[in-house]
């Protein structure tokens, strides 16, 4: 086959080449005309070429002012957009004639000034972000598609060991694996600004139209760290103020009993007993307590079997004899340990009639139907009452809390451990079906992973 050679792209004529072009022809004409004319009137050839040369001066003066005027103001316009271009934003154009350049002009100044308003927002946004990302304790770093470092904060500078600065390679770093392999579970990393089990998350984005990588690691050891802080001190606050609840009257008690006895005063021995009572109740009181604690401390892991949940709950419902217990559900099975699961229900169905045991017209409803979270097959378990609904309070899942008078607070934090040792959850919030009362919501898989 024969080769078919491309047409040279056709080269266009610049602009003010068209103009000079278009004032010589013109000009010409001129001249031609005038020179015609000049033979024909003055035939002395002297004349005609004076007359000749006078069109030339004026033509020529008038077509350089006409080229200036056209080619001087779109020059000052090509200069103010080559100034935006490379980011410079201080030239104008000046707008000092009408019409259609004028407009232009307007037009190339809003756009600059557009451009202006874009880059102080740019820089106030890039201040901010360099603000909040150096203000972070856990390490941040962003690559791009080559593995070069774009930005981080100090705290990734702090574990890597350097100062850390745009265009290293993930590589010479020693971290290239955060960007390339399918990171699941916390890694072990040894890094010369320290050593430890990292959570790392990685996200994509996209910057200036290339693909780039975020990398966030989180240390495994120092989240646990400060969550067993908290909940040591969460621990001791309540031990504490429960100890003291029950020490302070037996200790009032008993000095009230040493100074009767020291005065040589005889102790009735109805006073002696209800005093001596007293201190029993305390102390029983305080053994629970602590007893509580010990029930949450020793739970079994789940030995799970088929459960029926219908059956589940109708023998539980008939231990409740406050209040009828409905039922509303068909028959399903899960894998589940019945024992604790019968516990946990036996909680949240007394916890119902402890609330309703003021109420005119108590009414309890145990609802159960397959529910899917997050992407995982399981039964929903909803134990609805009429009550005045949950109280507000952020505490109802904190040991010993209680808004019930004589309560132990212990009902609920064992019902959502039993269901958490079993994959699942429990929450306790307000009905949703226009009606005032409390819903407890417990979800188990239908299979214990």
């Amino acid at each position: 086959m024969p080769v078919v050679k491309p047409k040279p792209p056709h080269k266009r004529v610049a602009i003010e080449h068209r103009i000079t072009a278009g004032i010589a022809w013109f000009a010409f004409l001129a001249m031609l005309a005038g020179g015609v004319i000049g033979y024909l009137q003055f035939p002395d050839w002297r004349i005609t070429a004076g007359l000749l040369l006078i069109v030339i001066l004026i033509i020529g003066y008038q077509a350089y002012r006409y080229s200036f005027k056209v080619l001087r103001p779109l020059r000052s316009l090509s200069n103010v957009l080559e100034a935006v271009k490379e980011e410079d934003y201080a030239l104008r154009a000046r707008r000092d004639r009408g019409g259609v350049l004028a407009e232009l002009a307007y037009e190339i100044n809003q756009l600059a000034e557009s451009r202006t308003q874009q880059a102080q927002l740019v820089r106030e946004s890039r201040a901010l972000l360099e603000k909040l990302l150096q203000s972070m304790d856990l390490p941040l770093l962003a690559f791009d598609d080559r593995q070069q470092l774009v930005l981080a904060n100090q705290a990734a500078d702090g574990l890597l060991g350097t100062r850390l600065r745009a265009g290293l390679l993930a590589g010479n770093l020693g971290i290239e694996h955060l960007l390339e392999d399918q990171l699941s579970n916390p890694i072990t990393l040894v890094l010369p600004g320290g050593s430890g089990r990292y959570v790392i998350k990685r996200r994509s984005f996209r910057m200036e139209g290339r693909p780039h990588q975020l990398l966030l690691l989180t240390e495994v050891e120092a989240a646990l760290r400060a969550e067993r802080q908290e909940a040591w001190e969460s621990l001791v606050r309540v031990l504490a103020h429960e100890i003291n609840n029950s020490l302070a009257p037996i200790k009032s008690i008993a000095e009230t009993l040493l100074s009767i006895s020291s005065d040589g005063t005889s102790v009735n021995a109805d006073e002696l007993r209800s005093q001596l009572q007293r201190i029993a109740h305390r102390a029983d009181a305080l053994g629970r307590f602590v007893g509580g604690y010990a029930s949450l401390a020793r739970l079994p892991a789940p030995s799970t079997e088929s459960v029926e949940i219908k059956s589940l709950l109708r023998d539980v419902a008939r231990l409740e004899t406050r209040v009828q217990v409905k039922l509303d559900g068909d028959n399903m099975h899960i894998q589940a340990d019945p024992a604790l699961l019968e516990q946990a229900i036996i909680n949240l169905i007394k916890n119902a009639a402890d609330i309703l045991n003021n109420e005119p017209h108590p009414e309890i409803t145990a609802q159960w139907n397959r529910k899917a979270f997050n992407e995982q097959l399981g039964v929903q378990i909803k134990i609805i009452d009429n009550g005045p609904g949950p109280p507000e309070s952020d505490n109802l899942f904190v040991p010993f809390f209680t808004t019930k008078p004589g309560g132990s607070g212990i009902g609920l934090l064992l019902a959502r451990r039993i269901a958490e040792l079993h994959g699942g959850f429990l929450e306790l919030s307000a009905r949703d079906d226009g009606y005032i009362g409390a819903v407890a919501n417990l979800w188990l898989p239908m299979s214990v992973r």
